[in-house]
C-alpha cells in the first residue's frame, strides 16, 4: 500500500464544518461499480491558488469498503494568494481494486488537502437503489488521432467499434527510436482501462518470417475517463491524468485569441447529414426538416473599419483590436443561397450555435470530430422531443 505525505480535497456533499468544500462536488465512472475498476472526479473551487488539481492524489489507504486519498507535493508556492480557483482531481482505483477480495456496495471516501479533510460515502451501485437514477453516460470516443498540449512527441491514435476499442501510445523509446505500444479493451460507459502491450521479434515487410514466433508483452496499462466524444483524460501507469483532443490532421485553423492563444479548427467544406431523429417524445423535429442534406460552410472573416456592413448585426470590430474570441459562419445551400449562420466558441471543446430563418431557435453544434458533428435542436425541452442530425464532412 502506498503512504506518502499529504493533502485533501472533497466529496459529494457538503459540511459547514469545512467550508473550503463548500461548493465542491464528486461524481464516480462508470456509473454501476462493484469491484471493478473505476475512477473517482472531483470538482469544486478552492479559497486559494494553492490548490489540490495540481498536486498528485496518491490512495494512502484501501479496505475494499473505505479508500483514504491524500496528495503528493509536486508544484511548490512560496506564497498562497487568498484568490478562488477552480480544480478538478481524478482519482484512478484501478490501481487498487484488486487489492482486497469481496463485495463492497458502499464505500467511505476520505480526501485531505491543506489540513482540511472532507468524508462522504459513496453508493457504487446507486444506478440500481437511487430515485431519481441518475443520467446514464455513454460516451463513445471519435476515432482518430489525439494529442495533448501537456506532451510533446506523444500522440494517441484510437480505434473503436461500438464498445470495443484499441489504443495505441505513438511514443518513442529510449534510443530515440519510434515505437507503437497496443492497448485493447472494452468501453464501459464512460472509461477504459487496458493494458499495454509491446509486440517484439515480427517480420519486416515483405520479407521472410523470422525463426521464433512475434511476443506481445506487457510492458505497462492504460486509464482513460471521456469528458465527451472528442475531449479524453488519459493515465499511463503511475502518472497524472493528461488532456487529449483530436489532431487537427490536415485541415486549416484559425485563432480566436485568448492567452494563450486559441486554435480552432476551419469547419469551411462541404457537408452532408447522414441521419436525423428526434431523440425522445415527437415534438421537435430534426435539422434536416429545415436545413437541406447537402450544404456548405463558409468561414466569415471578422469585419474591419472601412468594409461594407455586414448583412447580419455583427458589429465591426476596430483595426488594432483583440480578436473576437470566436469564429462565425455561413451556411449555403447547393444555389449558394445563406440559409443560417453560425458562431462558434472554444473553451474545453469547440461549440458552436447555429441560427437558421426556418428555425430561429437554432441549434447547437458539437463537433465530434474534424468530419463529423451532431446538431441538437435548442427548441424547449416542453415541445416534448429533441431533434437531432449527424452531418459528414464529404469535399
Amino acid at each position: 500500500m502506498k503512504i506518502r505525505y499529504l493533502f485533501l480535497l472533497l466529496a459529494f456533499c457538503f459540511n459547514i464544518a469545512w467550508a473550503d468544500f463548500s461548493n465542491t462536488k464528486m461524481w464516480f465512472h462508470p456509473l454501476y461499480i462493484v469491484n471493478e475498476p473505476f475512477i473517482l472526479d472531483f470538482r469544486g473551487e478552492w479559497p486559494s491558488d494553492c490548490h489540490p488539481g495540481e498536486q498528485k492524489p496518491v490512495i494512502t489507504e484501501y479496505t475494499g469498503d473505505s479508500v483514504l486519498i491524500e496528495f503528493e507535493s509536486i508544484v511548490e508556492h512560496p506564497v498562497c494568494n487568498d484568490t478562488p480557483t477552480p480544480f478538478r482531481v481524478l482519482v484512478d482505483m484501478s490501481d487498487v481494486v484488486d487489492d482486497v477480495s469481496g463485495e463492497f456496495p458502499l464505500i467511505d471516501v476520505t480526501m485531505r488537502f491543506g489540513g482540511n479533510e472532507f468524508v462522504k460515502q459513496l453508493d457504487k451501485v446507486c444506478v440500481l437503489r437511487c430515485d431519481p437514477p441518475p443520467p446514464p453516460r455513454d460516451i463513445k470516443p471519435e476515432p482518430g488521432l489525439y494529442f495533448s498540449d501537456e506532451l510533446e512527441k506523444q500522440g494517441l491514435l484510437i480505434a473503436r467499434q461500438n464498445q470495443r476499442m484499441g489504443v495505441v501510445p505513438t511514443i518513442y523509446d529510449a534510443s530515440g527510436s519510434s515505437e507503437w505500444l497496443l492497448g485493447p479493451g472494452g468501453m464501459v460507459e464512460d472509461v477504459f482501462f487496458a493494458e499495454l502491450l509491446e509486440s517484439t521479434g515480427g517480420q519486416c515487410l515483405d520479407c521472410p518470417a523470422p525463426d521464433n514466433p512475434p511476443q506481445l508483452n506487457v510492458v505497462g496499462k492504460i486509464s482513460m475517463l471521456m469528458d465527451s466524444e472528442g475531449v479524453i483524460q488519459v493515465k499511463i501507469n503511475d502518472g497524472l491524468f493528461k488532456t487529449y483532443k483530436p489532431l487537427s490532421f490536415g485541415y486549416g485553423a484559425e485563432n480566436i485569441g485568448g492567452n494563450p492563444i486559441v486554435r480552432i479548427p476551419d469547419l469551411s467544406g462541404r457537408w452532408a447529414f447522414i441521419d436525423g431523429d428526434t431523440e425522445w417524445g415527437a415534438g421537435t423535429p430534426p435539422p434536416t426538416i429545415y436545413l437541406p442534406l447537402v450544404f456548405d460552410v463558409f468561414l466569415m472573416p471578422p469585419p474591419t473599419i472601412g468594409d461594407p456592413p455586414p448583412p447580419i448585426d455583427i458589429p465591426p470590430i476596430p483595426i488594432g483590436t483583440p480578436p473576437p474570441g470566436y469564429a462565425s459562419y455561413w451556411i449555403r445551400d447547393m444555389e449558394g443561397e445563406v440559409i443560417a449562420k453560425m458562431r462558434c466558441e472554444y473553451e474545453t471543446e469547440m461549440v458552436c450555435k447555429l441560427d437558421s430563418s426556418e428555425n430561429p431557435d437554432g441549434y447547437q453544434v458539437k463537433l465530434l470530430s474534424l468530419e463529423r458533428m451532431i446538431l441538437r435542436s435548442l427548441s424547449p425541452v416542453s415541445s416534448g422531443g429533441a431533434g437531432t442530425g449527424t452531418a459528414v464532412r464529404i469535399d
